[in-house]
């Protein structure tokens, strides 16, 4: 046994294995387990206990990324879970947390009946629940925002959901104060000031505040009615901002469990905050770097110089029209931009040449779809981009590269840029010929319809207004 802070006695088990074997040998009031571990995880190592344990409380650590994991623990049979990282205090807590409820129960068991007992732990096994399919869903709806200012927006209503809170705000820390930018409730101030507040000190301890009835609202300077929850957002250990809840529906005070739950989200909001903030570097990074090599394209052949930039934006201008959704409209301004990325694969001699090419160096020109596709895939991100590159060559009639397809076969926004890209193509002016006029491309692209293009598509392009032609796309 190891002795550690408070009445408390613990004994350390190196995987899932060794704990059932320790458990066997001595008597514990409750087990921590991680969800990871060799030999036996922690769920397989929970279903074993409760096998020949059914009443001892088992509390799964996990990190906020494997959250639903702990979720579905507990609706297995956990007690309660802790997210990684943790600190003592957080352990203290849930611990006193179980041994409370294991008191409680031998409590109603010594004083009651078996069918008010198990009425009892129904209810609060029903009320557990709710709160954890609760968060179950809210985290993963989290999972889903991309925007920033989305999540500051939902992590409102959905604390609003799960707390049963009718007054919910959330606010920036800016120079001093607390800027209010999104809430559920009665008019607010929007601009609060920290210093003075239970705000300042919230943000000095980097910790959760409960204010109780009969205190001063931080927000208004209003006597509470009801409790009033401050939970601060933390992004790289600093203090964003602040959610502040009160008014709750079903009573004037936050339970433990509320507060746990309503912090366990905030933290999974807090990580999603920092992977976006990841992923926009990793992204921009990887942008930045494959607009060098579209950019070292263009500088081999002076002639294409701009037509990528043109061709994404012609082709926004018909995916308008047609109706795009918009993760399309992002494939179409980033992928467009990179269609040709593929030629840098391709000899200069065949690339650069002023002449008809051959039919061996025309084969050699067709593989830039491919070798564009393979460039980007590897990357991983950018899925309906890879399509519109691999296919923008595609024709209507199935005659084109590099895999044939067909009709509704090729993808909607390879449709898009193969009109745009045939445009902007027939309207540059290269070494062995002139480019056609506004008028002579539009009629090309008519007789070209359900052959090489989709029709519906080419339809959506003479919609587009004729000086926003030639003059506009090609930059002249």
């Amino acid at each position: 046994m190891i002795e550690v802070a408070g009445p408390y006695q613990t004994d350390i088990a190196v995987d899932g294995l060794e704990g059932l074997r320790k458990l066997k040998q001595d008597e514990y009031d409750i087990v921590f387990t991680d969800v990871k571990m060799p030999r036996l995880g922690g769920l397989e190592f929970m279903y074993e206990i409760k096998q020949s344990n059914p009443a001892i409380p088992i509390v799964v650590i996990t990190g906020y990324s494997y959250l639903e994991t702990a979720i579905s623990a507990m609706r297995q049979g956990a007690t309660d879970f802790v997210t990684k990282p943790f600190t003592f205090d957080d352990i203290k807590y849930v611990l006193e947390k179980a041994v409370r409820e294991r008191s409680t129960i031998k409590s109603l068991a010594d004083g009651v009946s078996n069918d008010s007992l198990v009425e009892a732990l129904n209810s609060e096994l029903y009320r557990k629940l709710r709160g954890i399919n609760t968060l179950f869903s809210l985290s993963t709806e989290l999972d889903e925002i991309r925007e920033n200012d989305r999540i500051f927006q939902r992590i409102v209503s959905m604390m609003a959901r799960l707390l049963i809170a009718k007054n919910v705000s959330f606010g920036l820390v800016e120079d001093g104060f607390l800027e209010i930018r999104h809430a559920i409730g009665p008019e607010r101030e929007t601009r609060v000031p920290l210093k003075g507040t239970a705000y300042e000190e919230a943000l000095e301890e980097k910790g959760h505040t409960l204010l109780e009835v009969g205190g001063k609202n931080p927000i208004n300077g209003c006597t509470l009615r009801t409790e009033f929850l401050i939970i601060p957002l933390v992004l790289n250990s600093e203090v964003l901002g602040f959610l502040s809840i009160t008014d709750k529906t079903d009573g004037y005070a936050f339970t433990d469990e509320e507060i746990n739950l309503a912090l366990t989200l905030a933290r999974k909001a807090s990580l999603r905050l920092e992977n976006n903030a990841l992923y926009e570097i990793t992204y921009n990074n990887l942008i930045n770097t494959l607009k060098t090599l579209v950019l070292t394209v263009e500088a081999r052949d002076s002639y294409t110089k701009d037509h990528s930039e043109r061709v994404a934006k012609l082709a926004l201008e018909i995916a308008e029209v047609v109706g795009c959704d918009q993760a399309e409209k992002d494939a179409i301004r980033f992928g467009g931009y990179l269609h040709d990325i593929g030629k840098i694969g391709v000899r200069d001699m065949i690339l650069l040449k002023p002449g008809k090419l051959t039919d061996e160096e025309l084969e050699e020109i067709k593989k830039h779809p491919v070798i564009g596709s393979n460039i980007v895939a590897p990357l991983g991100s950018f899925p309906l981009e890879r399509l519109l590159i691999r296919h923008h060559h595609e024709r209507f009639n199935g005659t084109g590269y590099p895999d044939g397809l067909e009709g509704e076969g090729i993808p909607l926004i390879a449709r898009i840029l193969a009109v745009a890209d045939t445009y902007d193509s027939m309207t540059t002016t290269r070494p062995y010929r002139k480019g056609l006029t506004h008028e002579a491309a539009v009629k090309e692209i008519r007789r070209c319809s359900g052959t090489q293009f989709d029709p519906a598509i080419v339809r959506a392009f003479l919609t587009l207004r004729p000086e926003k032609g030639r003059s506009e796309y090609r930059g002249d």
